[in-house]
């Protein structure tokens, strides 16, 4: 059964295996379980209180703000929108392909000289068309920031991905989100 919002997914074997590991901290900390999360997500994960402010600090990271645009597809979370408002950008709506993601073709018909960045969700765990759209934003010199909140087991194709953990996500931690941003930008990351 998957519940929606009152509690995570978790089942009875899954308390027990996150209590063996809370209390044998010399196995995860700094050891293989570490190397692995770190190869798993791509690179160094920061961890914020929810997917939303992890997507405001990749934007913020990169100094998207006042005057800049970031296009996002129409079918998302409240939560997209808000981080980039927030973030002083003005999120531009594209329409969806049959996937439920983001159309590349609505894409390129939307970009300006304000737009600074594609933010591609992958709907539904069913990834977005990241070669064309890879193509757009290269042609174009944005950013690509990845979705990836209902979403696992998909590589980070991007400059940038964010996670959520919230209760009614693929993993959940009741609350909490996270934030990757590609190795090539040191300064992005360090101000992460």
């Amino acid at each position: 059964m998957i519940s929606a919002s009152l509690s995570p997914n978790t089942e009875p074997d899954d308390v027990w295996l996150a209590i063996q590991t809370l209390f044998s901290p010399w196995k995860w900390q700094n050891g293989e379980a570490l190397l692995r999360v770190r190869q798993w997500f791509g690179g160094e994960i920061t961890l914020f209180s929810s997917g939303r402010v992890s997507l405001f600090a990749i934007l913020k990271s990169f100094e998207i703000g006042t005057g800049d645009e970031v296009i996002i597809q129409a079918f998302t979370c409240v939560a997209v929108p808000n981080s980039v408002l927030w973030s002083g950008a003005t999120p531009v709506y594209v329409d969806i392909d049959d996937t439920c993601n983001i159309d590349p073709q609505n894409v390129e018909k939307k970009i300006t000289n304000k737009t600074k960045a594609i933010i591609i969700q992958h709907t539904f765990g069913i990834p977005a068309d990241l070669v064309e759209l890879a193509k757009i934003a290269k042609k174009h010199g944005l950013l690509i920031i990845e979705d990836f909140a209902h979403s696992l087991g998909l590589h980070i194709s991007g400059d940038a991905a964010f996670f959520s953990f919230g209760r009614d996500k693929v993993i959940s931690s009741v609350w909490g989100g996270g934030a990757v941003i590609n190795s090539k930008y040191q300064m992005a990351n360090d101000k992460l």
